[in-house]
């Protein structure tokens, strides 16, 4: 889908950070953190037995030999592994390890969608979406897959695709500002500012939000009240906006929309 421009001042707008955002799954993070412990242990225990058996034999093929990660049994013991190399930003050698991982345990949905925020992390989204859907396929319950994958077509700039995706997670959360600021910014992408005012909005009313989804949400609520000529209203929001938020950018947009009103 080619892009449609949602006009703009001519001024710079704030950083849409917030768009990329992955928020991995808390199902199973305790266990994640116990097992990086003993998954640990197994490669260092690996090496040792390495340095033992080869002697004094070239440290080259040590160092390649120690690299290959152990077999492990679990699911959750390879994601554990790819995770400790994520840290280490070795984000192909975590894809690989996911490979591996599913290599044994081809229908489990936490390694798809590892494997897909991994690839997410390299910029490689079509990837990202592909294993999203597999891991969507075994448990379409999940949540979480449809944000991520919401905010993969968001970067692909598949607007439409992104919103229904987005969409299904807010079926189970209604009021999740991160995601309600990315499907206004989506509206606002494909030039329906009604749309994106309803998202924005819902944002801006809400006691659960964080400071980031706040301020895009009243930066392009501001936008869309322009984009819809209700001067007025845009001018009332970019005030009060300068009042809760020190960020430079609302006032040179307040400025510019007094003269743009000036103008008209």
């Amino acid at each position: 889908m080619s892009k449609q421009t949602f006009t703009t001042l001519d001024y710079e707008t704030p950083q849409d950070s917030g768009v990329l955002s992955a928020s991995p799954m808390l199902g199973g993070s305790i266990v994640l953190i116990l097992l990086s412990g003993v998954v640990g242990w197994q490669v260092i225990r690996q090496r040792r037995s390495l340095k033992v058996t080869q002697g004094l034999g070239s440290q080259k093929s040590t160092e390649n030999a120690a690299d290959i990660p152990p077999r492990f049994t679990q699911a959750l013991q390879w994601i554990a592994y790819a995770k400790e190399q994520e840290r280490s930003q070795h984000y192909e050698a975590a894809i690989a390890t996911y490979n591996r991982g599913l290599s044994d345990h081809p229908d489990d949905f936490r390694l798809w969608h590892e494997r897909g925020l991994a690839l997410a992390k390299l910029q490689r989204f079509e990837a990202a979406i592909t294993s999203y859907d597999r891991a969507y396929a075994l448990q379409p319950k999940q949540r979480d897959l449809a944000h991520e994958r919401g905010d993969a077509l968001l970067q692909l700039e598949r607007y439409e695709e992104a919103i229904a995706s987005l969409d299904t997670f807010l079926r189970y959360n209604p009021g999740n500002a991160h995601v309600l600021t990315d499907r206004g910014y989506a509206y606002c992408q494909l030039d329906r500012p009604e749309e994106a005012l309803q998202s924005f909005n819902q944002v801006l009313t809400t006691e659960r939000r964080d400071r980031n989804s706040l301020i895009r949400a009243r930066y392009y609520q501001i936008e869309a009240l322009r984009q819809l000529r209700q001067f007025e209203a845009a001018l009332r929001s970019s005030q009060e906006a300068m009042k809760q938020h020190s960020e430079e950018f609302f006032k040179t947009q307040h400025d510019a929309l007094r003269r743009q009103i000036a103008d008209d």
